[in-house]
């Protein structure tokens, strides 16, 4: 029996291949490579029940006037919603999410209608143990005890850590994301005033505050609140590319660039003691300015004091301290200064009360600032 020589067999091998490659064969695999258009909106509730088009060539949909996308590049995302949950938490992704085209489902732990933090009931598309699957997941924030008290939920969150492209979590979802483990190793942030709870109950994360949102690949988290629209721009951006992030974020009159907006723990302000913090129970108090930026910030306003001012700059003062805060020279005599280093970060802080409306109401301001930068 002759044998051909391996080089032949690979010689012949590619003459039939290239012979397959006929005009009328590259024409057929052509074909099949040619995207495939559709309208942006053709999945959403409006549009339920209609076929659903598709174009030959990018264009404007004729249906919702928005421009035609490929088909191939839908995002399926899947939010996750519980009894409790950060309205803007979950609506913000959504709609960045929706203007770029996903197909969109909510998730909850079982069918049954929930309510958001302000009112707002839900029926979930799924429950988590019937839920597609998903190429980004959404874990918001909110009230949520009761996801870190299910077994099963934090279950179906490891898992789709595993099969989706990435579980974005907003706000104190990164708490969700914290109790399922996937937080281990990982850099993380959440809504500036819980960043330091989040670092002690889980330890293992690398917790930042000047973040608008982190990306670790598979995980990735977002401050609070709005930064979750930030977070959900990144991963169109980061998924779909960045005409078509720019896209949404117009759309959405949202003003966004990538990487580009100051982390709100970078502000001055969450260097500052909280007003709150000094007031008298049961007192009055009034907010009239809050102003600033990285390295100074102002808060002012009318507070009640029936004990007098000199008492609750005392009693201020006594709290700063515990806090850490060391005494400064003050200007004046109803007024007290303070200085902290934090983070390599110096900063002062001023308190000064004046007389305002009445025997009892004076006019309070604290101003904080960074000195040696």
């Amino acid at each position: 029996m002759n044998h051909l020589p391996m080089a032949s067999m690979m010689t012949m091998a590619a003459l039939a291949l290239c012979a397959a490659m006929t005009p009328a064969g590259a024409a057929d695999m052509a074909a099949q490579k040619k995207p495939v258009y559709v309208c942006q909106m053709a999945s959403h509730a409006h549009m339920a029940g209609q076929p659903v088009a598709e174009y030959d060539k990018p264009g404007i949909c004729p249906t919702d006037g928005m421009e035609l996308i490929d088909k191939s590049q839908r995002l399926r995302v899947a939010v996750l919603i519980f009894n409790g949950v950060q309205d803007i938490d979950y609506s913000g992704p959504m709609e960045v999410f929706g203007q770029s085209g996903a197909t969109i489902f909510t998730v909850a732990g079982s069918t049954n209608s929930v309510q958001s933090a302000w009112g707002l009931k839900m029926t979930p598309d799924y429950d988590i143990e019937h839920a597609p699957q998903a190429d980004i997941v959404v874990v918001p924030g909110g009230d949520v005890r009761s996801v870190i008290r299910n077994p099963k939920a934090l279950d179906w969150i490891r898992a789709r850590a595993v099969d989706s492209r990435a579980v974005l979590s907003v706000c104190t979802g990164a708490f969700i994301m914290g109790k399922a483990g996937l937080l281990d190793g990982q850099s993380a942030t959440t809504i500036v005033g819980a960043t330091e709870q989040l670092a002690t109950m889980f330890p293992r994360a690398k917790v930042v505050s000047d973040r608008r949102y982190v990306d670790n690949g598979k995980i990735v988290t977002t401050g609070g609140l709005s930064s979750g629209i930030d977070g959900a721009l990144h991963m169109v951006y980061r998924e779909l590319g960045p005409l078509r992030a720019e896209s949404v974020a117009r759309g959405m009159e949202y003003e966004w660039r990538e990487e580009g907006k100051l982390a709100f723990g970078q502000l001055a302000a969450y260097q500052m003691p909280d007003v709150a913090e000094f007031v008298p129970k049961g007192a009055m108090w009034e907010r009239l300015t809050d102003t600033g930026d990285v390295s100074q910030w102002e808060v002012g306003g009318r507070i009640e004091l029936a004990a007098g001012p000199s008492d609750f700059l005392d009693q201020s003062a006594t709290k700063m301290r515990a806090a850490g805060w060391l005494d400064l020279p003050a200007a004046g005599k109803l007024g007290r200064g303070f200085t902290k280093t934090s983070k390599g970060r110096t900063w002062q802080v001023a308190m000064a009360i004046q007389n305002a409306d009445g025997p009892a109401v004076y006019k309070l301001t604290i101003k904080i600032k960074q000195v040696g930068a």
